[in-house]
């Protein structure tokens, strides 16, 4: 005797959930919702459905031979569902029986069933079965379809969690390899690199760029494309107020536009110039202390689905983190440049100093030691020549002791430091004065303050090297070193009546590592937050003004 079709609907329930708990390994809503609706219509013998989940994102799966009216219908249910979804919870007790809603097709006789799928007693979307013509459904059957319902509810909210879940895991993932990138190195290019390859794969982009405000041109620089078209994009230059990336930089605010061709702030002449074709993009202002310093975009999405808010969270977050890292990469790179600097400037010191102590005190000691040997011949044959010999000996030893006593003043005056800049400098006037043209002048203005160790000992340096250099390469007649003050500022001024020079040129060459001098003075300046400025023509002399502020750190109250 064969089983009852009431047996039969109850035997089927018990395998078709198991089959139901099995599909959740696939960790994919989609693909579940798929499968499900598939084992549904396979269990109930029927021969099509529909399966609706709302969640975040309503999603529709469909399966077997639906025609017009059938699908009319299963549309009226599903929108009217979605409808009361949208403006209120639809709750349906544990010991309520779930309802379940059948229509009749006339004419073809086909039978629709729809339930609501449940989870934790809250109705997630619906289940829709059809059957042929002639069938019905007995108690046990809606009881079946009832518990297949609940199962699809309860399941794909499951799977939709652990999709999350595996999503943010990704996400957490990355945002620590992303971590780890940017701090295992200093150098700009490795880190940002690095990050940009995370960057495409995580998005799942075509190619991604990181573009940085080139401050003293206000344009935008391609400057780290990554991708399978990063060649066509690198060193590529745009205006602040081109494309869309141009706009984010300029309002530093993101944009997601998943169709460029409809967006009017798109600038296709990249496209053009570069080949390559922008079809989506995501684009995120860089920003340190709320300064934008540049953008970050991902280009062409390559799922169907385009670019959301997640993907929006994870480039800003991405974003954050590449602007620290570039910051404290070019603060790296300033200070590497301005260890090399200070290197270069100490080595021009020691080379100079050399120099100095090789044509001056070294000449003269050689002179005196070859002159005593002469001297003690002459005590052996001529003893009266010999005194005239000393005389002049003692002349070379005044010399060289006055050399050396320069020498150690230029390196280090201990006057600077018990009578301050006006001290030192009248004391170095003094001792340069007696070496012959050019003729010093010098007048302290009147001014009786004192500066701070470290901002006197800075001016110093930086007035001795104008004065050095225009004894050496200007062949002056006459220098005046004068001094002015007011309310806000001490003003130290280094003038000569010599060649000159063309000013310009000679700041283009400094710019290449030439005048080492200029360079330094104006860094030294930079140093003590003084303001440095020099006025040349050839032919007209030379003119170099040292402005210090006398509030703040840079000086002290207490007089001279």
């Amino acid at each position: 005797m064969s089983a009852s079709p009431t047996a039969n609907a109850a035997d089927q329930i018990p395998p078709l959930l198991d089959t139901l708990a099995k599909l959740t390994s696939q960790r994919d809503v989609g693909q579940f919702l798929t499968s499900a609706l598939h084992e549904a219509i396979r269990a109930t013998n029927c021969h099509a459905g529909s399966l609706l989940f709302v969640s975040d994102q309503p999603r529709t799966v469909r399966e077997g031979d639906l025609s017009s009216e059938i699908e009319r219908q299963i549309s009226i249910w599903e929108e009217s569902l979605q409808e009361r979804l949208r403006t209120t919870s639809w709750q349906i007790g544990e010991g309520e029986n779930l309802p379940v809603s059948t229509h009749a097709l006339e004419g073809t006789g086909h039978l629709l069933v729809n339930t609501p799928l449940l989870h934790d007693e809250r109705v997630t979307g619906s289940l829709t079965l059809v059957f042929e013509a002639g069938r019905t459904l007995s108690l046990s059957q809606r009881r079946a379809l009832t518990s297949c319902a609940k199962a699809i509810g309860n399941l794909g909210k499951m799977v939709e969690q652990l999709t999350i879940t595996q999503h943010s895991l990704k996400q957490l993932s990355f945002l620590h390899k992303t971590s780890q990138a940017l701090t295992s190195t200093l150098d700009l290019r490795e880190v940002l690199d690095n990050t940009m390859e995370l960057a495409t794969q995580i998005l799942n982009a075509q190619a991604s760029t990181l573009m940085l405000i080139d401050e003293d041109t206000g344009e935008l620089v391609f400057d780290i494309p990554h991708g399978e078209k990063r060649e066509l994009l690198r060193s590529y230059r745009m205006a602040m107020d081109q494309g869309i990336a141009g706009w984010v930089a300029t309002h530093a605010r993101p944009a997601i536009v998943n169709d460029v061709a409809g967006d009017k702030r798109f600038h296709t002449e990249t496209d053009a110039r570069t080949g390559f074709l922008t079809q989506s993009v995501i684009c995120v202002p860089l920003q340190i202390k709320e300064r934008t310093i540049g953008v970050l975009e991902a280009l062409n999405k390559t799922s169907n689905e385009g670019f959301n808010d997640d993907d929006l969270r994870l480039l800003s977050t991405l974003a954050a983190q590449a602007a620290s890292a570039i910051e404290n990469a070019r603060l790296y790179r300033s200070l590497r440049e301005e260890r090399d600097k200070i290197v270069s400037i100490q080595e021009e010191a020691r080379r100079e100093l050399a120099r100095d102590m090789h044509d001056s005190t070294l000449q003269s000691l050689s002179s005196i030691a070859m002159s005593l040997d002469y001297v003690k011949r002459l005590l052996e044959h001529q003893p009266e020549a010999a005194v005239e010999e000393l005389d002049r000996l003692q002349k070379m030893v005044v010399e060289a002791s006055r050399q050396a006593r320069t020498l150690l003043f230029e390196l280090r005056p201990i006057v600077l430091e018990t009578q301050g800049l006006v001290g030192a400098l009248k004391t170095y006037v003094e001792q340069l004065q007696g070496e012959g043209p050019p003729v010093f002048h010098f007048n302290d203005g009147g001014f009786n303050g004192r500066l701070s160790d470290e901002t006197g000992a800075t001016a110093f340096i930086i007035l001795q090297e104008a004065t050095n250099n225009a004894r050496k390469h200007a062949n002056p007649q006459n220098i005046w070193l004068s001094l002015t003050q007011d309310e806000e500022y001490l003003q130290v001024a280094v003038e000569d009546d010599g060649c000159g020079f063309d000013l310009q040129a000679t700041r283009k060459t400094a710019d290449q590592g030439a005048h080492l001098g200029l360079v330094s003075m104006q860094e030294r300046a930079d140093l003590i937050e003084a303001d440095l400025s020099i006025k040349s023509e050839l032919d007209q002399g030379t003119t170099i003004v040292l402005k210090v502020p006398l509030k703040g750190p840079t000086a002290q109250s207490s007089t001279a």
